[in-house]
This record gives structure tokens, C-alpha cells and sequence, in this order.
């Protein structure tokens, strides 16, 4: 075999194109966008129930740490909603008020509610004043300015999808749980 023959075959099977077609190429892309399609609504999903998680969990949080105040300390402390404008719901969030030895009240924590969740419930409202509040005195118990016991359930629901909640609830027995009410497991058992 001469060098140009061996040339001209070492050329020519370089030479041939190597690649994806259109279709090949369309086909791809379409299978992304469906994956893409379906996958980033869960994604987001799972996102707002974190987001509704962590709410839930910073209130209870924050009324652990008023009730541990009330115990050491060995007077009264609130969970309050927060007092903005005038309007005392929990909507605005919640903040840790300890009653001082003078008797003037300290603001020790405060929690603001993120923008995309909301709590619809009028829960932990005293029957005898109307207003909105856990108390906890120097026992840890919580009870009423009047000294019922005070349980309740506040309802935290994400703006962005409203079939997700969360049900945060404290029970006759001081124990604080959350509870889905979208889990087959919190309908079966307990119930929310």
C-alpha cells in the first residue's frame, strides 16, 4: 500500500462527523423540560413544609424557654404575641415578657413570623380578659390570669400553599406537639 493510499484512509475516516442530530438533540430537551415540569413543584413543596417546620418549632421553642424562665426564675412569664400597630394577634409573631421583681415587664425574646406564613387561630386567648397569651407560673404550669389551664392549638398555613398546615398544640398534660393534618399518620392516631 502506497503513502498516499494509507493517507487518504487515515483522512477519510477522520474526516466523517462525529455528533448529535436536531431530533436527538430536541428529544433531550424535552425530556428535561418534562422532568423539570414535574420535579420543581415538589421541590417547592418541600421547601414551604420546611419553612412551616422551623415556625412551628421556634414557637414551641420560645414557650419552652418561657416556661424554664418561669421555674428559675419564680415568677410569671408570657408568651405574648407581638404588639405591633396596635394589633396584638399572632400574626406578627410572639416575644418572651418576664415580669421583674418591681414588677415592670421585660421583653427577654422575640420571634417575627417569616412573610409567606401565617397563623389563623385565635388559640391561647384568656376567656376572662380576651387577650391573646400563655401564661407560665413559677410551677412551669400554664394557666389563665384566673387559673384555668390554659390548651389550645395555633395554626400555622404557608401563604404559597394553603393546603399545607401545621396544628402546633399543648395538651391538658403541658406537652407541646405539632401535628399534620395532610399525614396519614397524625389522621390515624392521634388526629389533629
Amino acid at each position: 500500500m502506497s503513502s498516499a493510499h494509507k493517507h487518504f484512509l487515515f483522512h477519510s475516516s477522520m474526516g466523517e462527523e462525529q455528533g448529535y442530530t436536531l431530533l436527538e438533540l430536541m428529544v433531550v430537551i424535552a425530556l428535561l423540560s418534562l422532568m423539570l415540569m414535574f420535579g420543581v413543584p415538589r421541590i417547592q413543596n418541600q421547601f414551604y413544609e420546611r419553612e412551616l417546620e422551623h415556625a412551628a418549632r421556634q414557637f414551641i421553642y420560645h414557650a419552652q424557654f418561657a416556661r424554664q424562665r418561669a421555674l428559675y426564675g419564680g415568677t410569671d412569664v408570657f408568651l405574648k404575641p407581638r404588639a405591633i400597630n396596635d394589633d396584638a394577634n399572632w400574626q406578627s409573631g410572639w416575644q418572651v415578657e418576664y415580669i421583674g421583681t418591681r414588677g415592670s415587664s421585660e421583653i427577654v425574646a422575640r420571634h417575627s413570623l417569616p412573610a409567606d406564613i401565617s397563623i389563623h387561630s385565635k388559640g391561647f386567648t384568656d376567656p376572662h380578659s380576651g387577650q391573646s397569651q400563655i401564661r407560665f407560673n413559677p410551677a412551669g404550669a400554664a394557666k389563665s390570669k384566673h387559673g384555668g389551664f390554659v390548651a389550645n392549638r395555633l395554626v400555622f398555613i404557608h401563604t404559597k400553599n394553603t393546603s399545607l398546615q401545621r396544628h402546633v398544640i399543648l395538651a391538658s398534660s403541658g406537652r407541646w406537639r405539632i401535628c399534620n393534618p395532610n399525614s396519614a399518620s397524625d389522621r390515624k392516631g392521634f388526629g389533629c
